[in-house]
């Protein structure tokens, strides 16, 4: 395996190492599930306040009075879209909320609901009035120009309006808790333990083995693996291959049992019939010691005197030579 290759199998295994890190207990577990819920949550704050408006051409407004309640209560966020001023007759309907400016030079904007519609041609070039009311108000707004409208409403967010107004009244507050948290990840990257690389080498096992100055093994110095010549001769007439080779697994040598004295095979056999004599006995008392054999008759007697009306063989009959 050429020095290449070595050092991908090495940032494969460590990042398996470090990506198996996580599950080893439940704190990281929850810290891993917190973390990403944190992350998950400000991307949805960030696109929600900014890039949804700015993508649909309108503006994230902050509720600062009670005209609304209780739809929209102060410090709430309202996200409107932007709407063309030819449009807005017919985009915005009775029971609609619109933001519009209340006077065409005025830097507010008020976000009222829409009660009533008057059709027809004014002296501004428009073809239509909004008649707006709070829902909190008792009485309604003077009528609307279409010049005037600012846009439509799209979704709000709760509570997120003071936050969003103290940031941008205290840059200079938000700047340093941004520096201070940067610091504190710097100093706690700096003093956690270090992690342990793990760096593959051809012709032997991966494994860690002890850094040097710069963060690698040193070549010669302790721990360095050994280059053998017949290794190296072996893997000189073998293709070289993009995978590290691993040693071969040893299977444990089976231990046979040890012979026994004499002393002790006699204290075995000993035991064995004792063993044995329990069972007959125990059988004997169950009941389950099985009837003895009836002897066996004799061939000779049965032969010579099958139905006993013949007298036995004497032994000396029985000495007689027999001739087939």
């Amino acid at each position: 395996m050429d020095r290449r290759t070595a050092r991908k199998v090495a940032r494969t295994m460590v990042r398996g190492a470090r990506s198996a890190a996580w599950y080893d207990s439940p704190w990281r577990i929850v810290g891993a599930a917190l973390s990403i819920a944190a992350t998950v949550l400000a991307l949805a704050v960030v696109a929600a306040l900014f890039v949804v408006p700015k993508a649909l051409g309108g503006a994230s407004l902050t509720v600062l009075t009670g005209s609304m309640e209780p739809v929209f209560m102060p410090g709430d966020v309202v996200v409107v879209k932007g709407v063309d001023e030819r449009d807005v007759c017919g985009a915005a309907g009775i029971g609609d909320v619109v933001t519009y400016f209340p006077d065409p030079g005025s830097p507010d904007l008020i976000t009222h609901r829409v009660v009533a519609k008057t059709i027809g041609t004014f002296d501004d070039g428009t073809s239509c009035r909004l008649v707006t009311q709070g829902d909190n108000n008792s009485s309604a707004d003077a009528p609307v120009s279409p010049a005037q409208v600012r846009g439509l409403f799209l979704y709000g967010i709760p509570k997120l309006g003071w936050a969003r107004q103290w940031v941008q009244q205290n840059p200079h507050a938000v700047l340093m808790a941004i520096a201070a948290a940067v610091v504190v990840y710097l100093l706690w990257t700096a003093v956690r333990p270090a992690r342990t690389r793990i760096t593959a080498f051809d012709g032997g096992a991966p494994g860690p083995y002890p850094a040097g100055p710069s963060g690698a093994a040193a070549p010669g110095g302790p721990g360095w693996p050994v280059p053998d010549p017949r290794a190296s001769e072996s893997c000189a007439s073998e293709p070289r291959t993009s995978e590290p080779r691993l040693p071969e697994p040893r299977l444990p040598e089976p231990r046979l049992p040890e012979p026994l004295s004499a002393v002790e095979l006699q204290l075995r056999l000993r035991e064995l019939a004792v063993r044995e004599r329990e069972v007959a006995v125990r059988e004997s008392e169950l009941g389950l010691t099985p009837p003895a054999p009836e002897p066996a008759p004799d061939p000779i007697v049965s032969l010579v005197n099958p139905a006993g009306d013949v007298p036995a063989p004497t032994p000396e009959h029985l000495s007689w030579p027999i001739r087939l």
